[in-house]
């Protein structure tokens, strides 16, 4: 990520520190059930596919299926899955998205109502395996910009999308008052000072979040988390390993 502006640093810290996931782990009311290995940071994680296949089996919800099968008609660019990020290097070795499935619902439903408005879902990234949280934060040694490796983050949980929106007619991207991945004031919710078509747009992405159970990240325009993120298990699954699971399992497109 770029350098950020130093006036904000404290008041980043402090908004992920309160937005982090600050409940102890036994708030998560899955995970007990489960003797789950930990990370070397303490965090019980869904880290075999054994595991992951009795969770799903267990409960659906617990899925992370496949966002190119729930929303076939939107746009992916997967800036993980090759060099365009902050990191300059491919993090993924493919350009999947997953999502936990409540969440991958509740983003097709939205998805649908844009179309209303002659609009789609452009994806950047879904769920995120946990091994590459802990590699951001050893790189940084920061929480400001990163997760911090003994909570995870919604991503890991399936949780969290980034995203922004295109123009169906043009097929074009929409534009916003930062790009994707910018730390700088520009990316906040609170920032103004854009041109009135980019807050729009902002807003536009916003209000149709929050209507189907997403919350805002108050520092990316393009970070959403849905609701119940605290209850999920925290996954460290390759996308690989998540598509050929699913698939021995038998497991089906969500309807």
């Amino acid at each position: 990520m770029k350098q950020a502006f130093p006036n904000y640093l404290f008041l980043r810290k402090l908004a992920v520190a309160i937005l982090s996931g600050s409940l102890p782990l036994t708030a998560i009311a899955q995970q007990p059930t489960y003797d789950l290995p930990k990370s070397k940071y303490g965090l019980p994680v869904v880290n075999d596919v054994t595991i992951y296949q009795k969770i799903v089996a267990a409960n659906p919800d617990n899925e992370l299926v496949d966002m190119r099968q729930i929303l076939p008609d939107a746009q992916f660019d997967v800036t993980y899955a090759h060099t365009n990020n902050f990191l300059k290097r491919k993090l993924y070795p493919t350009a999947d998205v997953f999502m936990r499935k409540p969440a991958a619902l509740a983003i097709r439903q939205a998805h649908e109502n844009l179309k209303k408005q002659g609009l789609g879902m452009l994806l950047f990234d879904g769920y995120r395996p946990y091994a590459i949280t802990v590699l951001f934060y050893e790189e940084h040694g920061d929480t400001t910009f990163v997760a911090d490796p003994r909570k995870g983050s919604r991503h890991n949980r399936g949780m969290a999308i980034d995203l922004t929106l295109f123009d169906r007619k043009t097929g074009k991207r929409l534009s916003m008052p930062s790009n994707y991945d910018e730390s700088t004031p520009r990316a906040f919710h609170t920032y103004m000072q854009s041109d009135s078509a980019s807050l729009t747009h902002r807003a536009i992405l916003k209000a149709e979040m929050e209507r189907v159970g997403f919350s805002i990240f108050p520092w990316e325009w393009w970070h959403y988390d849905f609701q119940g993120w605290e209850s999920c298990f925290t996954y460290d699954l390759s996308h690989k390993a998540i598509r050929q699971a699913n698939k021995k399992g038998k497991s089906r497109p969500a309807k």
